[in-house]
């Protein structure tokens, strides 16, 4: 067979005999163990063969094959010119690099429906549904970008998704808000509370506020569906006022790091104010402040045009997601099935003639 490497490569490369350019670079990279190795050869060998399939189509005017690619060719592709301008790119990366491990050794070409429901089964007992599902997303969408260069159609059409449990999101109440509030006696954790929860702002673009985006009396808040104009509530610029002016962010703690630090202060607040935590159990997170801003909103009659602008929601779909009536509202609707009806006017009028 012609395979072989080169001491000048990490890859596998072939030869094919007749070939105006006989050395071709399999794009495979050897193995650093032997059964790396060996995984890789095989890989190497498919490509070789594809190679040669073609030659013999092209010899006798058949149609010729899509090229072969290995998915951590692709993969690679993939990471560096769609991922690298998503927002979420240091995650999606993560989640690559998981995918990696099970179809790297793999072409493009061999993953079908089979292999993906076994990588899902055997995933579900290593981590959530809902990561599971987050993974197969972005595993149809690298897919996806194959074709048809590479693939004729996405082989995981119309495989049915992984239904994942959605939890009940909850708000706080306005007790639960009072504790938290007073649990949390640095002036910079409290501010960016009481920012989430004015002016409807997510974790990322709440932590990253900065004093160039404040307007006195409005701020120009980045959202997914870019700026937006949200006024600034007095609470929120008493506690905006009282942050020290060290730099141009506002929580210079949280700006452009990690999420985990706002979730673990949000988190640590809850328990020293009593306030029940994760959302798979029926506690809060700090996106719930998010919902409970929209539905406090809402529950004051504010109108639901207002509401979606300063949350930045593209549509009434996205926003009816962000509702949750209280259970005071819930008690006031079914009382009112058996509340006396004021009498109609034609009975008014009857009874006033009479």
């Amino acid at each position: 067979m012609g395979l072989y490497t080169r001491p000048d490569s990490p890859f596998w490369w072939c030869w094919l005999e007749g070939a105006p350019r006989p050395r071709v670079n399999t794009k495979v990279l050897i193995g650093t163990d032997p059964e790396q190795r060996k995984a890789n050869r095989a890989l190497a060998e498919t490509i070789y063969h594809a190679q040669m399939a073609n030659r013999a189509r092209a010899r006798f005017g058949l149609p010729l094959e899509r090229p072969a690619r290995a998915f951590a060719a692709h993969r690679a592709w993939y990471a560096a010119h769609v991922s690298s301008a998503k927002r979420g790119t240091v995650r999606e990366r993560s989640m690559l690099t998981q995918l990696g491990g099970t179809f790297d050794h793999q072409l493009l070409a061999a993953i079908d429906q089979e292999a993906v429901r076994e990588w899902r089964t055997t995933r579900l007992t290593q981590v959530s549904a809902s990561t599971v599902r987050r993974e197969e997303a972005l595993l149809r969408h690298l897919l996806t970008t194959a074709v048809p260069k590479y693939l004729e159609r996405n082989p995981l059409s119309g495989l049915r998704g992984l239904r994942v449990p959605v939890p009940d999101t909850r708000i706080l109440t306005r007790e639960e808000e009072t504790r938290l509030l007073e649990a949390l006696t640095d002036d910079q954790d409290r501010a960016l509370v009481i920012a989430a929860l004015h002016t409807l702002l997510r974790l990322r673009n709440a932590a990253d506020l900065t004093r160039a985006q404040d307007h006195g009396s409005y701020l120009y808040a980045d959202t997914k569906v870019g700026a937006v104009k949200v006024p600034i509530a007095s609470r929120l610029r008493q506690a905006l006022d009282a942050l020290p002016a060290n730099g141009p962010a506002y929580f210079p703690r949280y700006a452009g790091l990690s999420n985990n630090l706002v979730i673990r202060m949000f988190r640590e607040a809850c328990v020293r104010a009593a306030v029940p935590v994760w959302r798979k159990t029926g506690g809060v997170s700090f996106h719930c402040l998010r919902h409970t801003g929209a539905s406090r909103m809402l529950e004051a009659g504010v109108d639901v045009k207002t509401v979606m602008e300063i949350g930045g929601w593209k549509n009434l779909a996205v926003l009816e997601r962000y509702l949750h009536p209280t259970d005071a509202r819930k008690r006031e609707a079914v009382e009112a099935i058996g509340r006396d009806q004021p009498p109609s006017r034609s009975r008014s009028r009857t009874s006033a003639s009479g």
